[in-house]
């Protein structure tokens, strides 16, 4: 069967398109920085970032600045905030914070947020201090999952495992995958799921002009265990693979507990 031939572009819409592109000079003139920040917990992820945007907000007055905090840690910001040497008392009212405790609200709170750092861009269109902050992506990614479970089979993932472990038994197996519909169906759609904030705020950064950062937590895991190969190795909750490449920069901090004197 024969395809419609397309129109051929006119001279005119060639040139309107031509214009929408960025020439070189234009590139480098780029001043948006997305960065991924992970470490074990309280190794300084949320003190990094609450820096960061009181490092690029200082040369700005304080209505010229916005940081939007989208948060499924809750997890000692208010303390760091707190502290006048990390956000002086006259920024603290730019911050917006919100925490969010399943997919729906992140995705009302992504959407709003983005509208929000829209409308601050129109009326500052020359500050360089507006910040988007996603808290915790691996608590995100859990929600993923437990929001596709409860969609598709009417339960969240712990109470789903359990029903699979019973059929398991039930006849005879020592397991059965937690999706039935097959692994490789479902985390299609979890993972589209889960990536489409991260890239909405990515696209949204670069168009509209604000740095977007996220945090990610690490941890300790035993790869190969009860083998002779058996391994301690650090792992990034989340899903790394695939929301690494989104970032310019992902930063590692090493600290890994923090420390607190005891009383008795």
């Amino acid at each position: 069967m024969a395809r419609p031939m397309k129109a051929r572009l006119s001279d005119s819409k060639v040139d309107e398109l031509l214009s929408a592109c960025q020439t070189g000079d234009e590139m480098i003139q780029r001043q948006w920085r997305h960065m991924k920040l992970q470490g074990f917990p309280s190794s300084g992820k949320s003190h990094f970032a609450l820096q960061f945007w009181s490092h690029v907000a200082k040369d700005h007055k304080p209505e010229e600045c916005l940081l939007t905090v989208i948060d499924f840690d809750c997890d000692g910001q208010g303390e760091l905030v707190a502290r006048d040497d990390i956000i002086p008392p006259e920024y603290r009212s730019r911050i917006m914070r919100k925490v969010v405790r399943n997919v729906e609200e992140l995705d009302l709170y992504v959407a709003a947020f983005i509208r929000a750092q829209a409308r601050h861009a129109q009326e500052f269109p020359d500050s360089k201090a507006r910040v988007m902050l996603l808290e915790n992506e691996g608590a995100f990614y859990l929600s993923v999952r437990d929001f596709y479970s409860l969609q598709v089979h009417g339960m969240n993932e712990g109470d789903l495992m359990m029903e699979r472990q019973r059929e398991a038994i039930s006849t005879d197996k020592k397991t059965l995958p937690t999706f039935k519909e097959g692994q490789m169906h479902a985390y299609k759609v979890i993972n589209r799921k889960f990536t489409d904030p991260f890239q909405k705020c990515k696209v949204a950064g670069e168009a509209i002009g604000f740095h977007f950062l996220s945090t990610v937590l690490l941890k300790n895991q035993t790869k190969g265990y009860g083998t002779s190969q058996e391994e301690l190795v650090v792992v990034a909750d989340g899903r790394p693979s695939i929301t690494d490449p989104l970032f310019d920069w992902v930063l590692e901090f090493d600290q890994q507990q923090k420390r607190r004197a005891m009383t008795s």
